[in-house]
């Protein structure tokens, strides 16, 4: 994590990127909310309106917390340091419930689907 901290734009985007593309937990709800989509019977308008929704929700937990910091670096540096090492001594249990989380929403989704 601290070398992350001294990161260039361009290794924290490859990062990002990586970090993300790969995440089982973002393929999982990725895969889901495509077969979601795909089965509901919009239109190609009504399903990229629903893709780029899904795309919006999901990029807003990255982009509030950037936004946020670029428009106001020393405001923001405290929360997002607090935040930071919370998530850092929490992370096991942050990842076990939103695991949890998601596969009880993909198991519902599929039970009910039957």
């Amino acid at each position: 994590m601290t070398a992350i901290d001294s990161f260039t734009f361009p290794k924290a985007l490859g990062l990002g990127f990586l970090l993300s593309a790969v995440n089982p937990k973002n393929l999982i709800m990725a895969a889901g909310a495509g077969v979601l989509i795909g089965s509901v019977g919009l239109s190609v308008g009504g399903e990229a309106a629903a893709i780029a929704v899904f795309t919006a929700i999901a990029a807003s937990t990255v982009a509030i917390p950037v936004l946020g910091y670029l428009v106001a670096a020393e405001k923001m540096r405290g929360p997002l340091d607090s935040l930071k090492k919370w998530l850092q001594d929490n992370n096991a249990t942050v990842m076990a419930t939103l695991i949890l989380v998601i596969g009880a929403v993909l198991v519902g989704k599929g039970v009910s689907g039957l």
